[in-house]
């Protein structure tokens, strides 16, 4: 059985990522064809990311230290 999914429609970089974070932790092998971004795509997922940085939406290294050792 094959599965097939198209990581370039997910548009939501931490989407992608969670996805292909989820597939290696299940161990369900895959494989992806890598894309380069366009300027407009790279320009984007900066504006995006300055975005969630300013309403707050992030963690300090050192608060990251501290979940860790949970």
């Amino acid at each position: 059985m094959e599965l097939i999914i198209d990581f370039d429609n997910i548009k939501d970089p931490s989407k992608r990522e969670w996805l292909i974070r989820t597939l290696k932790l299940m161990g369900i092998g895959f494989h992806t064809k890598e894309v380069p971004l366009t300027l407009e795509e790279y320009n984007e997922d900066l504006e995006r990311g300055n975005a969630e940085i300013e309403k707050g939406n992030f963690i300090t290294a050192e608060d990251l230290k501290k979940e860790a050792q949970k």
